[in-house]
């Protein structure tokens, strides 16, 4: 990965893979769309860590303010509670991927029967 400038100028840091992207779809427009979505979810993946965080800290001390959040660290229970919220996220964002691969491999099922058949022949 190399940094660099952002939209909004030097100290913004935007960080790119390095080499040429590999392509998840035909054509670019679903590749970008595929790595928006994917961007997407890490970021909505890090609020909820932070919500979580909030609400940690708050319930700990009864009240809290910035720096408390930027000083918590979460201990292992946690981190694993934070781990299957991650699954949920990410099995929910992926779902139509998951279904068009199921149904996909249906059909190749049906089509190495069929070539099968023709293979008796």
């Amino acid at each position: 990965m190399v940094a660099l400038p952002g939209l909004f100028g030097k100290a913004e840091k935007v960080w790119m893979p390095k080499g040429r992207p590999s392509p998840f779809h035909d054509g670019p427009t679903n590749d970008q769309l595929m790595s928006m979505v994917m961007a997407l979810t890490v970021e909505v993946s890090i609020l909820r860590e932070r919500l979580d965080t909030h609400e940690r800290v708050s319930e700990a001390k009864g009240g809290f303010g910035t720096g408390d959040v930027e000083a918590y660290n979460a201990d292992v229970e946690a981190n694993a509670e934070r781990s299957s919220l991650r699954s949920r996220i990410m099995h929910k964002v992926f779902r139509i991927l998951r279904q068009e691969t199921a149904r996909l491999e249906t059909k190749d099922e049906d089509y190495d029967k069929i070539m099968k058949e023709f293979d008796d022949v």
